[in-house]
């Protein structure tokens, strides 16, 4: 994020938004992500132990844990930013963005979503994989459920690039 001309205070605040809706996005994942498992499991009734719906449930779970790393990410992040600044206006911000904190956590922020985004693409191919070598019954219920995982690291880099990198300004 350029400081360039702006106050100090915008730098931050800016920097704070960044954080804030890309933990607001990861968490609307997981909500989702909750409801599709919730929805899966009424539609299964009584076939809950079918290999295809827990296949399909344990890469949906997987899909879950990534995308509270990365809510958790940009959490750090924001918190390591309200640290590091201080009241808004005083000397201590100020001299926070002159040092480029701001800027810096969110390229910090970025590299690990972008870590995070190969690890969830990862967990969806080695998933099915994995499905398809202990049981091959479940192949379907995990490919369905990798399909979901690729959805969260298409969450992830939608969120890196549009909210967190580059930002619209208001």
């Amino acid at each position: 994020m350029p400081s360039g001309t702006l106050p100090p205070d915008v730098v931050i605040a800016r920097a704070l938004r960044a954080h804030t809706r890309t933990l607001v996005a990861m968490c609307t994942m997981v909500v989702v992500l909750m409801l599709i498992g919730a929805g899966a499991l009424s539609m299964a009734g009584g076939n809950v132990g079918d290999l295809r719906v827990v296949a399909g449930l344990t890469m949906l779970g997987a899909g879950q844990v990534l995308a509270l790393a990365a809510a958790a990410f940009a959490g750090a992040g924001w918190l390591h930013i309200v640290r590091a600044v201080g009241t808004p206006g005083s000397t201590q911000s100020a001299r926070a963005v002159a040092d480029g904190i701001p800027g810096e956590q969110v390229e910090v922020t970025g590299r690990r979503l972008a870590l995070l985004l190969r690890v969830t693409l990862g967990v969806a191919v080695l998933g099915v994989t994995a499905w398809a070598v202990m049981a091959v019954e479940g192949v379907i219920g995990a490919v369905v459920g990798g399909v979901l995982v690729a959805q969260v690291a298409v969450v992830i880099t939608l969120v890196r690039t549009h909210l967190l990198l580059h930002p619209r300004r208001p």
